[in-house]
């Protein structure tokens, strides 16, 4: 078996408050830009407040004059919309962005987002065709009629009742030598905070492949107790779920099932059915004859 392929292991979660709030390599994005105004390395930090009515990004970046980005706002395992707002970049780089704080309790994930595609034709020229000239860590991917493009994206997670001040967090990637092999692996680090277990992983997944939280309580179905996320340009992924109350004993379950409505590259790469999938990682899936998914199992002991 390969050395980073997960198997099903029994953790005992210590929610060690000492501990750092994810195992990924991230920091406070709140240097200053070294590179000029309008470079295809972009960069930009900023800081978050919050009070009870609202959501304030108060910002920095290389971004051109001119640049236009948007602020989204989005609560943990909700389906709300609506909560954004637009802002043009000024002179000096900087930019403000206010959202209405949503009236509802939850963790909440604040994004700012700049799209080249987007912008007037003198600043998409600057980052080439669908950003394909953009270059730093804050370069994300996102698929438009089966075409790949690319992005500039920052955000923090935070919660609004505990929270005031929150900085817009840089990622610093470490993607796999083997990222995007159709033997898949993935290496889960599981962490409770206060009622959750919160999942950090490291993978060779493919950059916007849809990954899965559940809970597999043994002999009987349970629902409301699962997540679901992205993959972060260099296979990592994080999500969290609620910690069961009642059950002694379970298994956290991190799936990636292919589809038709996979990004291109993810068809090809893994198949639309998973059927290029390889590893011990693999399973026939239960709906389709033919079709594999991803499944890696961590057993949970409930610290007492």
């Amino acid at each position: 078996m390969a050395q980073h392929e997960a198997e099903a292991r029994a953790y005992t979660v210590t929610g060690n408050p000492n501990q750092a709030a994810s195992s990924l390599d991230e920091r406070a994005a709140n240097d200053a830009p070294v590179h000029q105004q309008g470079s295809s390395y972009v960069e930009i930090s900023g800081d978050i407040s919050i009070d009870k009515n609202t959501v304030k990004v108060t910002g920095h970046s290389n971004l051109p004059s001119g640049a236009r980005i948007k602020g989204n706002l989005a609560v943990k395992n909700s389906l709300l919309t609506g909560y954004t707002d637009e802002a043009t970049i000024q002179k000096d780089g900087s930019f403000v962005l206010q959202v209405h704080r949503p009236g509802i309790q939850g963790s909440m994930d604040l994004t700012v987002l700049f799209r080249p595609d987007d912008q007037d034709k003198e600043i998409r020229n600057l980052y080439g065709s669908g950003g394909n000239k953009l270059e730093g860590p804050y370069v994300y991917q996102y698929e438009e009629n089966e075409q790949l493009l690319q992005e500039i994206r920052i955000g923090a997670e935070f919660d609004p009742e505990q929270d005031r001040h929150v900085p817009l967090i840089k990622p610093v990637w470490n993607k796999p030598k083997d990222y995007g092999s159709p033997q898949v692996w993935i290496k889960p680090d599981v962490k409770q905070k206060g009622n959750y277990y919160h999942v950090y992983a490291r993978s060779n997944l493919l950059e916007g492949s849809d990954v899965k939280l559940t809970i597999d309580f043994p002999g009987r179905w349970q629902f409301g107790y699962d997540d679901q996320t992205k993959v972060m340009p260099d296979g990592s992924f994080s999500m969290r779920v609620k910690k069961p109350s009642l059950a002694n004993r379970y298994t956290l379950v991190i799936s990636f099932e292919p589809n038709e409505d996979m990004w291109t590259n993810a068809k090809q790469a893994y198949g639309t059915n998973g059927e290029r999938l390889a590893g011990s990682l693999v399973k026939s899936a239960d709906d389709k004859e033919g079709s594999n998914r991803i499944e890696a199992r961590v057993q949970i002991q409930p610290k007492s």
